[in-house]
């Protein structure tokens, strides 16, 4: 199974190419440990993994405005959307979050809790040839940010497995 996933994610990222933003930006990532020199060898989008995860625990990411947290919950998926938790950093306030895959935003507003996330639903995970990836674009008050989790399909169960969470490098 898990050189299925490591192969999955590798061709996964191609999905990315598909973004002239993920072209020119550079990702932190949280990578599953297996899939890590894959997808470091990644050059679009170019990503870097911070830190790694094992097996179906929580995973989070985080840049100088933004952290983003994926819950064990979500770290496998059945279906085709999925949560992603939002928390502003540094004193920012969250103003924005929007789902890249459906182009819609999903919440707007003034979120200034510093110490808990804003939990969010919706995002559409969006498949080509078995590799699936959720994009999202949050903004706080000093910067925008654009993201993806990318997942990886088990043909064996059907469902769809966490590869890495990337949050824009700023």
């Amino acid at each position: 199974m898990k050189t299925v996933l490591l192969m999955s994610a590798a061709a996964g990222l191609a999905l990315m190419a598909m973004s002239p933003e993920a072209a020119a930006a550079k990702y932190k990532c949280a990578c599953q440990s297996n899939a890590k020199t894959s997808l470091e060898a990644s050059t679009d989008p170019k990503m870097s993994c911070a830190e790694t995860f094992s097996g179906t625990n929580s995973v989070s990411v985080q840049e100088s405005h933004l952290k983003v947290y994926v819950d064990s919950d979500n770290v496998v998926q059945g279906d085709k959307d999925m949560n992603i938790r939002f928390r502003p950093r540094d004193g920012k306030c969250l103003e924005r979050v929007a789902d890249g895959q459906a182009g819609k935003i999903i919440w707007e507003g003034a979120y200034c809790n510093n110490d808990s996330y804003k939990d969010l639903g919706q995002f559409k995970m969006k498949e080509k040839d078995g590799k699936w990836t959720a994009t999202y674009e949050g903004r706080t008050g000093g910067k925008d940010y654009t993201g993806f989790v990318m997942f990886a399909e088990n043909p064996n169960d059907g469902k769809k497995y966490m590869q890495a969470l990337c949050l824009e490098d700023k």
